[in-house]
Parts: structure tokens; C-alpha cells; sequence
């Protein structure tokens, strides 16, 4: 009898539960956030005593436990009290003021098409269902620089927080970012209503990672799967990339796949190795594809331009650009590219002063990414 191609399988007994390794996982403890769990208490437990919340702004460089701390208190305060219902939005996938209006009338039960109906009668449908309605909503918008990259993310804002003085009920915002500078370019009138609570997510130290690595492992695999220094060289990694603890777990559960593939009986240093190197690709292209139209030309710019100073850099741009963007918007997509780990900035001495030799960081190849 033909065997089925599904029984040649991976090797056994890899995994106890890797689905405490997924992103979207929610652990029921979260070591070394207990400030920032109790500052979003604090904005948001009013709403749960028919009081305004705190709009909160929390920041911080990726993999610092941004979102899952975010969604950790959510399921806390959905077992706590019925007065307050959140609806979660990622900002890669919800890109326009559209889109978020309809998603909120959907969540007030305000069934409508995210198609079809102007922005002005959604948000006026939404003002009705928001005075029918028995909760609070609570909003978390997360990557909110992705939608600040367009003319709608301070438009959408604008709406949000002119809902609760249209009607009696109040709203709540969570505004989750990796840019902190970012409620510094709202507009003045949204920025001066926003009044929001900031809380800002230090990234983890090598000491800290490992604890945390250590953790996730413990219920993810099975015993003495792991080879001794597996969550050593995961936490070295991560701490090198900034603290980002969630390329660690996810390098953790490739590398974990990648011996099942194998059909190995353990997860050795050089499946981990291997599955960082997936991983750190996956990272580059998601970072091209956020750019914007300037920063994409501005790098192109500085690929062609090889060791350029920053100032020439500055008036090539300048050639390539009808829109003359200012020096002070030019050294924010510097910054954006630099956080990105797509170039690199050395200081520069030069006889008129001093500038930065800008590089390239990225294979030329990625670029075809953009």
C-alpha cells in the first residue's frame, strides 16, 4: 500500500507547545514590564468606572514587549469588567481613515462595507453608534507610524478625539510606535487634544533576555531538546540587534522547524544560526517596504552615491526631489534609514566642519525590494 507523502514526517518530539513561540502568543507572565503593566492600568482603569481614560502613546525600539504587554493588559481588563470592550488595529494592515472608521462601526455593531460610503457619513454613522453604545471602546492602534506616513493619520486622530465631545460617552486611545518622536509631527491641533500618557519600553539587557528566552523555551520544547548554548547564542543575538526579543522567539521556533525538518533529535546552535539568518531577511524587506517615496529615492541615492558626506548626499536629494524637502525633514529620513539598519553613519572631519560619511548597510540586491 502507497504510503502517504504526510507520514514522512519530521522528527518527533521537538516541540511541548510551540505555539508559546508564535508572535501573536500572549504569555500569562511578563517578566521585567511590571512599570510599564501598572502605567497602563493606571490610564486606562477610569474607563472601567464610567470615567475618561488616558490616551497612551508607548514607545520604544521593536522586540521590546511593546504589544504584547498592550494585549497582556486588554485580556486582563476584559476578565476585570464589561464596561470596557478594546478593539485592536495594526496599522500595516489598516492603512487609511477609511478603513479605521469602518472597522470601529463594525465593533460598535454599525455594520458597513469598508467600500462605498464617503469618509464624512462613516465618521457620522460612527458618532451615532458611539452614542448608542453600552461600553467604552478602547483603540489600540498599533505601528502608528505606518499610518502617519500618510495625509490620514492625523486626519483619523482628529476624528477620534472630537467623538467625545460630540457625544456623552468617551473613547480611549492606545497609540503603539517605534518612533518616538512621532506626536511631535502631528498636527498642532491634535497634538494639543491628544494630552497622552507616555510609556516607554527600555530595551531588554543580555541578562534579561536570557531569562526570557529561558521562560518561552521551558514550555515550548521538550526536555534536553535544546543543545546547552542554543539560548545563549539567541539572547547574544537578540541584545546585539537591540533587546529585540522577538527575533530571539521567532529564531527559536525556525531553528526548531528547521531540525524537524531535518529529522534531528535536537535544536543545535547551527539550526539557530540558520534561522537568524531567515529571520533578519524577513526584517530587511518588511523595513524597505515601510519606506516612504522620499526615504525609498534617498537610499537608491545613497547606493549609487558610495561614502558620500552627508551634505553632498543633501544636495543630490535636493536635484532629485521637486518638492525641496527641508534639511531638517532630510535628517529625519537619515534617522529612519539609520533605525533601520539600511546605512550606516560615521562622523566626518572636514575643513569647512563636520559631517557624516554615509554607507550603504544592506546587500545592493535588497533594493530591488523597493
Amino acid at each position: 500500500m502507497k504510503q502517504n507523502i504526510f507520514s514522512k514526517s519530521a522528527s518527533k518530539g521537538i516541540f511541548r507547545d510551540e505555539k508559546v513561540l508564535y508572535p501573536e502568543f500572549v504569555p500569562e507572565r511578563l517578566p521585567f514590564r511590571d512599570h510599564q503593566i501598572d502605567s497602563l492600568v493606571h490610564a486606562i482603569k477610569p474607563s472601567s468606572e464610567g470615567r475618561k481614560p488616558l490616551n497612551v502613546f508607548v514607545t520604544g525600539l521593536p522586540g521590546t514587549g511593546k504589544t504584547v504587554t498592550v494585549k497582556f493588559v486588554l485580556n486582563e481588563l476584559e476578565s476585570f469588567t464589561d464596561r470596557v470592550k478594546a478593539v485592536y488595529l495594526n496599522c500595516w494592515q489598516y492603512t487609511s481613515r477609511n478603513a479605521i472608521l469602518a472597522e470601529l462601526n463594525n465593533f460598535l455593531g454599525e455594520v458597513i462595507p469598508r467600500r462605498g460610503i464617503a469618509t464624512d457619513e462613516m465618521y457620522n454613522r460612527f458618532v451615532q453608534a458611539m452614542r448608542k453604545s453600552h461600553f467604552t471602546p478602547l483603540l489600540v492602534l498599533d505601528e502608528f507610524d505606518q499610518l502617519m506616513k500618510t495625509d490620514d493619520g492625523s486626519k483619523v486622530l482628529y476624528d477620534l478625539l472630537r467623538v467625545s465631545e460630540l457625544q456623552k460617552n468617551f473613547l480611549g486611545l492606545v497609540l503603539i510606535s517605534n518612533d518616538e518622536s512621532i506626536i511631535a509631527r502631528l498636527d498642532a491641533r491634535v497634538r494639543s487634544s491628544l494630552a497622552s500618557e507616555q510609556i516607554h519600553f527600555m530595551q531588554y539587557d543580555p541578562r534579561e533576555l536570557k531569562e526570557i528566552l529561558k521562560l518561552r523555551c521551558q514550555y515550548a520544547f521538550n526536555a534536553d531538546v535544546l543543545e546547552p548554548e542554543v539560548v545563549n547564542v539567541a539572547a547574544a543575538h537578540a541584545a546585539k540587534l537591540g533587546g529585540d526579543a522577538r527575533i530571539a522567539i521567532e529564531s527559536l521556533l525556525k531553528a526548531g522547524r528547521l531540525a524537524e525538518k531535518e529529522s534531528s533529535k535536537k535544536v543545535s546552535v547551527k539550526h539557530l544560526q540558520e534561522a537568524f539568518k531567515i529571520a533578519d531577511d524577513a526584517i530587511l524587506k518588511k523595513g524597505l517596504k515601510a519606506l516612504n517615496e522620499d526615504e525609498k529615492k534617498l537610499l537608491k541615492l545613497v547606493a549609487k552615491n558610495k561614502q558620500s558626506d552627508s551634505g553632498k548626499l543633501y544636495r543630490e536629494f535636493l536635484k532629485l526631489n521637486p518638492k525641496s524637502p527641508s534639511a531638517r525633514s532630510y535628517r529625519v529620513f537619515i534617522a529612519n534609514l539609520q533605525k533601520l539598519g539600511l546605512i550606516e553613519c560615521k562622523a566626518l572631519e572636514l575643513s569647512q566642519g563636520r559631517s557624516r560619511l554615509i554607507n550603504l548597510k544592506i546587500p545592493e540586491a535588497f533594493l530591488e525590494e523597493i
